[in-house]
């Protein structure tokens, strides 16, 4: 009987495992796509003059 509520628990702290990963994954992405939007932002203002970069300017 103990040993298996224990197994239960262990099913039960996986669920919670894969779905805390899960968000993490979403949290992630979010990042990684706003970090590329930044970056392709500022090789395209590099390369329409330097908008971003002023310290490029002379």
């Amino acid at each position: 009987m103990k040993n298996i509520s224990k197994h239960h628990d262990v099913q039960r702290k996986y669920k919670e495992k894969l779905q805390n990963k899960q968000e993490l994954n979403t949290y992630a992405r979010g990042w990684f796509l706003f970090i590329l939007f930044a970056v392709l932002l500022v090789v395209l203002s590099y390369f329409f003059g330097g908008t971003f970069m002023p310290y490029q300017t002379m």
